[in-house]
């Protein structure tokens, strides 16, 4: 299984292509990655609202995502956005003419999501101990996680970003001093008042480790390390000292912008590196640090995990018929995580019905969760009317341990997960037998919403409950614009055969 996820960031946006390891949890092997300076922080107008240059930039990267993507045999790309779209109150609506124009939908997280999702990448790259802190500084924001071995437990997103402080803070001469001194003293002040309220959440305690992970962590380490004159190949694990990014920080002070350039590590980052180091040492020094590990492993790493893990969890739940449906699915080239996240809202819904009193032949959540895996494998013949060709696809893939009879079910219900309802006009529909049909178009009802719910292609969306009184009440989270616009769109099924649905987002 191969997938690609790519993240927008303030400063730059990543794309990372990889393939599951056989037989290890959540493990990859990174096949391609492509990195674009986007720099959207550059793209705000006085109102904080992303521009037309940026939503290009931003369409041109994504452009480029998705072929290479392609090339590499994976059919979608899970792109998450951070800082500069979650701030911008124009943000959703960019998500949505980017999405128009390249196919690929930027997803906006929260920023303890991006914590979250950074601290998983970190854990795959690094050896972390009971307690560990992690700053991961942005464009836009710098994020602060506190967790174990196991996961993250405490997230803090504070707008202290490189970018953001580069522009706030721009070097000058104030009191006789030079600009650089005056912009790194007022940009650590600036750290301290934003950080101090919140300092002991993150404060070092007895056998805290601290870590780093960000462009200019890794820069930083460069730097460091061919001052120490290590040759060392790459700079995940380099621990650094707090006086040794004092000592660089006070080096980048003395020097102009183009000098700055000339330091290793530093090529691209000359304009921004004296911000950034300021907002790292001074966060670094009021939490107590005296050392620090970089990591490598960053945000996009988390999201390759997690969407690793959430296949492999529905994977491992599935029968032995049921992994036969999967084997079909990668041969007919699914996007598999959508399918699998499909599925899984499925059987969530379903499970839903049950509990709330709906009666179901004991099939048919097996058939639902097939079908919805197998409901876009059509599009390996073509994007238009690929319902139709997912159902001769189900009906001629030679599917193990299901009978006539079941695969002709699946087929149907895959067959009406959009576009038009069951009808009598519909030859094949109405050659099934009356309890057949009911029982088609109450799945393809619930494979509809499901489909919707994740319409943009995040896996984001959680089933939180669904209650009847007098009309259907979905609560749900994690779902974007684009995803409440397409449960709307394709709840009309369910409107049909279970009564009014109403979405709520918690």
């Amino acid at each position: 299984m191969r997938v690609a996820v790519a993240d927008v960031g303030t400063n730059s946006s990543h794309l990372l292509i990889a393939e599951a390891l056989p037989g290890q949890a959540a493990g990859f092997h990174v096949i391609d990655a492509l990195k674009d300076r986007t720099r959207l922080g550059e793209c705000l107008n006085e109102r904080g609202e992303m521009t037309p240059e940026g939503e290009d930039r931003l369409a041109s990267a994504l452009t480029r995502f998705r072929e290479l993507a392609a090339g590499a045999g994976v059919a979608d790309v899970r792109v998450y956005a951070t800082s500069a779209l979650r701030e911008a109150p124009n943000g959703a609506e960019v998500a949505e003419r980017v999405r128009a124009r390249t196919g690929l939908y930027p997803a906006v997280i929260s920023g303890q999501r991006e914590g979250e999702l950074t601290y998983l990448g970190v854990m795959q790259a690094v050896e972390l101990g009971e307690d560990n802190v992690l700053l991961d500084l942005g464009g836009g924001s710098l994020e602060f996680v506190r967790g174990d071995r196991t996961g993250s437990h405490d997230v803090l997103s504070l707008p202290l970003g490189a970018i953001r402080m580069t522009r706030a803070f721009p070097e000058k001469s104030v009191g006789g001093k030079s600009g650089a001194r005056a912009t790194a003293e007022a940009v650590a002040a600036h750290v301290g008042e934003s950080l101090r309220p919140e300092r002991e959440r993150f404060a070092a305690r007895p056998g805290t480790r601290f870590f780093l992970s960000s462009g200019t962590a890794e820069a930083a380490a460069e730097a460091i390390a061919q001052a120490r004159g290590d040759l060392g190949n790459g700079v995940n694990g380099t621990r650094l000292t707090l006086d040794e990014l004092r000592d660089l920080l006070n080096q980048m002070t003395r020097l102009r912008p183009q000098q700055r350039a000339r330091v290793p590590g530093m090529e691209r980052r000359a304009d921004t590196i004296l911000a950034a180091l300021s907002v790292l040492h001074a966060a670094l020094e009021l939490l107590g640090a005296s050392e620090v590990v970089v990591s490598e492993g960053a945000l996009r790493e988390g999201m390759l995990v997690e969407e690793l893990r959430q296949f492999q969890s529905f994977s491992s739940g599935l029968s032995t018929r049921q992994r036969s449906v999967l084997a079909t699915a990668e041969r007919f080239g699914v996007n598999l995580s959508h399918a699998g996240q499909v599925a899984e809202l499925s059987r969530q819904l379903f499970d839903a019905l049950v509990e709330a009193g709906q009666n179901f032949h004991p099939e048919a959540r097996s058939l639902l969760t097939a079908a919805a895996m197998l409901h876009e494998s059509g599009q390996i013949v073509h994007q238009s009317s690929h319902h139709k060709h997912s159902a001769y696809l189900i009906r001629h893939a030679g599917l193990r341990g299901f009978g006539p009879h079941d695969i002709e079910l699946m087929a149907q219900i895959a067959r009406y997960h959009r576009r038009s309802l069951p009808k009598p006009s519909h030859t094949e529909f109405v050659a099934l037998s009356s309890e057949d049909r009911a029982l088609v178009a109450r799945l393809a009802a619930i494979l509809r919403v499901a489909d919707g719910l994740d319409r943009a292609h995040t896996g984001l969306v959680q089933v939180v409950s669904l209650r009847q009184n007098p009309d259907w009440q979905l609560r749900v989270r994690g779902v974007t614009p684009l995803d409440l616009a397409g449960v709307t769109e394709k709840g009309d099924l369910w409107r049909r055969e279970f009564g009014a649905l109403n979405v709520i987002e918690v």
